[in-house]
């Protein structure tokens, strides 16, 4: 069901991550942050994430969820992600629980803002990143 589905969901982000030189940042929830080296990573890192959720197998309870399944969404069943793009400069803050690095600032906030502003399926970035 949806415990297999985030599975195939998390390792579809992950290898898509790891195949354009992204780092995770950290997950909340079922989201992902991820950090890139280049702009161009970051867009093609969105546009394989999309096609691989495409082609990804899913569990056959999670399909027949009408929100999953073919005849809903047309082309898509499955789980499908929003992914926002900006550039910029960040903040940095090691968290001492994880000892891992947080990111934060008005560039994290406009790709969050991209992200919320479109639908599962889609890469929206700013015109910033269009430069």
């Amino acid at each position: 069901g949806m415990k297999e589905g985030l599975q195939v969901h998390n390792q579809a982000i992950r290898d898509c991550i790891a195949g354009h030189n992204g780092h995770e940042v950290k997950t909340i929830g079922d989201s992902f942050m991820v950090a890139f080296e280049s702009t161009s990573d970051a867009v093609w890192f969105g546009l394989s994430v999309q096609e691989r959720l495409l082609d990804s197998v899913w569990p056959a309870d999670l399909l027949s969820l009408e929100c999953c399944s073919w005849r809903l969404k047309g082309p898509w069943c499955g789980l499908r992600v929003r992914v926002g793009v900006h550039c910029g400069d960040v903040s940095l803050q090691l968290n001492n629980l994880t000892g891992r690095y947080d990111y934060f600032g008005n560039t994290v906030n406009k790709a969050a803002r991209m992200e919320g502003a479109c639908v599962g399926g889609a890469v929206a970035v700013t015109p910033e990143v269009m430069e």
